[in-house]
Order: structure tokens, then C-alpha cells, then sequence
């Protein structure tokens, strides 16, 4: 059966439309053209619109706002964080952009090339439908993450981004593992018990290698006699005993060292037995963090890939019989 124009019905000088696949004669072809521009043009003015949003940086103004609050709380001990903290938020807005630059500069190109048709309009509304949905489900209330500390750590959540930017792959639960002298774990190897004397202290390390991410271990010191237990990290490849002075391969803390900023320091700061504490393991920021809990005392320290080669697996060290240390949580 002839094709017919599917405006007006006519049988001769057809043209076909590449995109919706219908017929017109030359006068409707000429008008579903002009359609076509008319459409063409919306879409450039949306995309116009939303490369203003882009550019006012409406939308992340309000979490700017809270670390810059976050900041002068904190004061100068965590201006480093907050400055990694705004790069990240900002990352993502320049994802978002370099996303809709792309989409735009090849709008402009077809549209001065007056190369496009129904499909590649619906595309570029599906584009941009998507870009405004990633740019408002990026920037949420929950995106700010502050870890539990004193002076806590903030950082960046990026929900909508799991490819350029590293993803941390799930652990199992930390236990202890290695053993360096006179130690005794529990059956659950949540418990290490100092069972012996060694005459520079025994070393008990976790089944955990850390490469990526932000990862918190909770312990409890059960049993501390003269000397506090070591808590800190080590490459796997190195010594874990930070006895010796020769070969310092473990870094951490035997205590939470006075501050002369501080104030008032609490009655009692050294560590006792009952006490808990905390060893954060930050990969992205390579630094390690050791916090009292019931001093509400830390300390941070960054360790560079030359001083101690990631992954990292927890070091502890135990020096008098019956001292004793268990993974409350991780």
C-alpha cells in the first residue's frame, strides 16, 4: 500500500522522518522540521537553567556552611579534615558539571549542525532528567559523616558515586590473630590474655588487612598492670614490636600524651583496667586515631605510605603477665 502523508494525506513527494519514521509531502515536512526546532530550543534553555544551578552552588550551600561551622568549633586540630571535606563536596558538584558539559556540548554541536531527531531529543530530556536527579539525591542531610570522638572527624559520603571513587569492601568482623611471645586467646580470639614474660613485651596482631576506607575497632582493657597495653598498626610485611627501637615498624600509642592546650585534664588520665578505647584506622587520610573514652582524650598522627605501607593490620602489645585486652567491637 503507497504511503500517504500523515498530515495531509497526499501521496506524492513524500520524505520520511529518520526518527519517528513517519511520511510528510514537502510543505509538512518542512513544519514537523520546525517542530523539531522549537523543541530543540526548550531543551537548550533547560540546560541553560541548569547549568545556573550548577554554577550558583545553591543547593550545597547550606553543607559548606556546616563544615565551616564544624571548623571554627574544632579550631585548628582538624583545619586539614575540613579542608578535605569541602575538596570532596566540591568533587562531586564538578562530577556532576563535567557530566552536563558533556551532554550540553554535544547538544550545542547538533543543534548548530541542525543534526538531530526525536530520539536524540528524548535522550537528552532522559539526560537531563537524570543529571537533575543526581545533583539533588548527591548532596543529602546524612552525607556529612562525623565519627564519635571529642573533637570528631567529618568527611564526605558520596552515595551516588561507586566507580571513580575507591569503594571499600566489606570486612569481617576483627579478631586477633598473630602472635608474637607469651600470649593466650580466647576460644572466640576476641580476648588476649599476656600468659608470660618476654623481655620486650608480646605482640598480638588482627586477622584485618585495612587498604581503603575508615574503620574503627573498639577495645576493652580488662586486666593492665605496670606497663599500658600498645595500641597502633603495622604493615604485614614488618616487625609489630615497637619495643624495638631499631626497627620502629609499628606506630601508635602506649598512652594518650598531655596536651598543653588542654585546659583541665581529667583526675585520673592514665589508662586503667575496665577503661575502653578506640583505634581508628583512616586509609583515605592515612592517619591512625587512639581516643579514651572515659578521659574524652584522643590523639591522631598521619602515617606515610613510607613510614608504614598500606594495608595495615592492627598491632598490640602486651607486656605483664595477666594483662588482658578484648575486641569489644568492630
Amino acid at each position: 500500500m503507497p504511503q500517504k502523508c500523515i498530515k495531509c494525506k497526499r501521496l506524492d513527494r513524500l520524505d520520511t522522518c529518520h526518527g519517528c519514521q513517519q511520511s510528510f509531502c514537502d510543505q509538512h515536512a518542512s513544519e514537523h522540521r520546525e517542530e523539531l526546532s522549537h523543541q530543540m530550543d526548550n531543551i537548550n534553555k533547560d540546560y541553560h537553567v541548569f547549568e545556573e544551578d550548577l554554577n550558583d552552588n545553591i543547593l550545597i550551600q547550606p553543607y559548606l556552611s556546616r563544615i565551616d561551622q564544624w571548623e571554627s568549633q574544632s579550631i585548628n586540630k582538624i583545619q586539614k579534615t575540613a579542608e578535605i571535606a569541602r575538596n570532596d563536596l566540591l568533587k562531586i558538584l564538578d562530577r556532576v558539571k563535567t557530566q552536563f558539559k558533556s551532554s550540553s556540548d554535544q547538544i550545542n554541536q547538533n543543534r548548530k549542525l541542525k543534526k538531530y531527531t526525536e530520539i536524540d531529543l528524548n535522550q537528552w530530556m532522559e539526560e537531563l532528567k537524570q543529571l537533575r536527579h543526581l545533583y539533588k539525591t548527591s548532596f543529602t542531610d546524612d552525607m556529612i559523616n562525623a565519627n564519635q570522638s571529642s573533637i570528631p572527624l567529618i568527611k564526605i559520603i558520596d552515595k551516588n558515586q561507586s566507580s571513580s571513587i575507591e569503594s571499600v569492601p566489606s570486612l569481617p568482623p576483627e579478631k586477633f590473630d598473630k602472635i608474637v611471645g607469651a600470649i593466650t586467646l580466647s576460644k572466640d580470639r576476641l580476648t588476649a590474655i599476656c600468659s608470660g614474660s618476654h623481655w620486650n613485651g608480646s605482640d598480638i596482631s588482627g586477622t584485618n588487612l585495612y587498604s581503603s576506607g575508615v574503620h574503627s575497632v573498639r577495645f576493652r582493657i580488662t586486666k593492665t598492670g605496670k606497663n599500658n597495653p600498645f595500641f597502633g598498626i603495622t604493615s604485614p610485611l614488618k616487625d609489630t614490636n615497637p619495643w624495638n627501637r631499631k626497627t620502629p615498624f609499628a606506630f601508635g600509642w602506649w598512652e594518650i600524651p598531655f596536651n598543653p592546650d588542654e585546659k583541665k585534664l581529667p583526675e585520673n588520665p592514665n589508662i586503667e583496667s575496665g577503661d575502653e578505647v578506640t583505634l581508628t584506622l583512616d586509609c583515605l587520610n592515612n592517619q591512625i586515631q587512639f581516643e579514651h573514652h572515659r578521659t574524652n582524650r584522643y590523639i591522631d598522627e598521619t602515617i606515610t605510605n613510607a613510614q608504614c605501607t598500606l594495608p595495615w593490620r592492627i598491632a598490640i602489645v602486651l607486656y605483664t603477665p595477666g594483662d588482658s585486652v578484648s575486641i569489644v567491637s568492630a
